[in-house]
Protein backbone atom coordinates (compact mmCIF):
# COMPACT_ATOMS: atom_id res chain seq x y z
CA UNK A 1 0.00 0.00 0.00
CA UNK A 2 1.06 3.49 -0.91
CA UNK A 3 1.68 6.02 1.48
CA UNK A 4 -0.87 8.20 -0.23
CA UNK A 5 -3.58 5.17 -0.09
CA UNK A 6 -3.10 4.91 3.40
CA UNK A 7 -3.40 8.46 4.63
CA UNK A 8 -6.75 8.36 1.86
CA UNK A 9 -7.96 5.22 3.44
CA UNK A 10 -7.27 7.37 7.14
CA UNK A 11 -8.98 10.40 5.47
CA UNK A 12 -12.16 8.37 4.63
CA UNK A 13 -12.45 6.54 8.01
CA UNK A 14 -12.08 9.46 10.21
CA UNK A 15 -14.85 11.44 7.85
CA UNK A 16 -17.11 8.52 8.51
CA UNK A 17 -16.06 8.13 12.18
CA UNK A 18 -17.21 11.64 12.06
CA UNK A 19 -21.02 10.82 11.07
CA UNK A 20 -21.34 7.86 12.80
CA UNK A 21 -20.54 10.46 15.74
CA UNK A 22 -22.86 12.69 14.74
CA UNK A 23 -25.59 10.44 14.69
CA UNK A 24 -24.55 9.01 17.87
CA UNK A 25 -24.62 12.56 19.76
CA UNK A 26 -27.80 13.19 17.65
CA UNK A 27 -29.34 9.99 19.06
CA UNK A 28 -27.92 10.61 22.68
CA UNK A 29 -29.13 14.37 22.94
CA UNK A 30 -32.45 13.47 25.16
CA UNK A 31 -30.68 11.04 27.56
CA UNK A 32 -29.76 12.75 31.11
CA UNK A 33 -26.28 13.88 31.46
CA UNK A 34 -25.29 10.53 33.93
CA UNK A 35 -26.07 8.98 29.97
CA UNK A 36 -24.64 11.11 27.24
CA UNK A 37 -21.58 12.00 28.39
CA UNK A 38 -20.29 8.45 28.85
CA UNK A 39 -21.86 7.13 25.71
CA UNK A 40 -20.55 9.65 23.83
CA UNK A 41 -16.93 9.38 25.22
CA UNK A 42 -16.63 5.70 24.97
CA UNK A 43 -17.86 5.40 21.57
CA UNK A 44 -15.12 8.69 20.51
CA UNK A 45 -12.40 6.29 22.65
CA UNK A 46 -13.82 3.12 20.90
CA UNK A 47 -13.31 4.51 17.06
CA UNK A 48 -10.94 6.53 17.68
CA UNK A 49 -7.70 4.90 19.26
CA UNK A 50 -5.17 3.77 16.92
CA UNK A 51 -2.99 0.64 17.12
CA UNK A 52 -0.49 -1.35 14.75
CA UNK A 53 -1.50 -2.99 12.47
CA UNK A 54 1.51 -5.77 13.34
CA UNK A 55 5.21 -5.38 15.02
CA UNK A 56 6.72 -5.94 11.66
CA UNK A 57 4.98 -2.86 10.14
CA UNK A 58 4.72 1.20 10.37
CA UNK A 59 0.97 1.02 9.50
CA UNK A 60 -1.99 1.97 11.81
CA UNK A 61 -5.18 1.35 12.01
CA UNK A 62 -8.12 1.46 14.54
CA UNK A 63 -7.48 -0.61 17.75
CA UNK A 64 -10.49 -1.99 17.71
CA UNK A 65 -10.16 -3.30 13.71
CA UNK A 66 -7.14 -4.27 14.56
CA UNK A 67 -8.41 -6.51 17.47
CA UNK A 68 -10.92 -7.78 15.63
CA UNK A 69 -8.66 -9.13 12.86
CA UNK A 70 -6.02 -10.23 15.12
CA UNK A 71 -8.57 -12.46 16.93
CA UNK A 72 -10.50 -13.85 14.05
CA UNK A 73 -7.66 -13.91 11.12
CA UNK A 74 -4.40 -15.11 13.36
CA UNK A 75 -4.21 -17.83 15.51
CA UNK A 76 -0.50 -16.80 16.78
CA UNK A 77 -1.42 -13.43 17.81
CA UNK A 78 -4.02 -12.73 20.53
CA UNK A 79 -6.70 -10.15 19.91
CA UNK A 80 -5.43 -8.54 23.36
CA UNK A 81 -2.24 -7.30 21.60
CA UNK A 82 -4.67 -4.37 20.00
CA UNK A 83 -7.56 -5.06 22.82
CA UNK A 84 -5.89 -4.20 25.50
CA UNK A 85 -4.60 -0.76 24.69
CA UNK A 86 -8.55 -0.13 23.47
CA UNK A 87 -9.33 -1.68 27.12
CA UNK A 88 -7.61 0.47 28.68
CA UNK A 89 -8.09 4.07 26.56
CA UNK A 90 -11.67 2.73 27.39
CA UNK A 91 -11.19 2.91 31.06
CA UNK A 92 -9.30 6.79 30.69
CA UNK A 93 -12.32 7.48 29.07
CA UNK A 94 -15.05 6.67 31.57
CA UNK A 95 -12.30 8.37 34.24
CA UNK A 96 -12.99 11.59 32.08
CA UNK A 97 -16.73 10.69 31.31
CA UNK A 98 -17.40 11.22 35.20
CA UNK A 99 -15.12 14.07 35.85
CA UNK A 100 -17.36 15.69 33.08
CA UNK A 101 -20.59 14.47 34.63
CA UNK A 102 -19.46 15.78 37.59
CA UNK A 103 -18.24 18.90 36.78
CA UNK A 104 -21.32 19.98 34.60
CA UNK A 105 -23.04 18.44 38.29
CA UNK A 106 -21.05 20.90 39.77
CA UNK A 107 -21.67 23.87 37.89
CA UNK A 108 -25.35 23.22 37.73
CA UNK A 109 -25.90 22.80 41.37
CA UNK A 110 -23.94 26.20 41.39
CA UNK A 111 -25.82 28.10 39.14
CA UNK A 112 -29.42 26.57 41.06
CA UNK A 113 -27.85 27.82 44.06
CA UNK A 114 -27.63 31.23 42.89
CA UNK A 115 -31.30 31.76 41.87
CA UNK A 116 -32.42 30.20 45.61
CA UNK A 117 -30.99 33.58 46.53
Amino acid sequence: MTTKAYLWGWFAYLVGTGGVLFVWWWLTRSLSVWGKVPLRIVLTALLITPWSVSPEHDEWAPAWVVSLFDGLAQEDVSLWRAGGPLLAMLVVALVVAALEVWRQRRKQTGRHADTTE
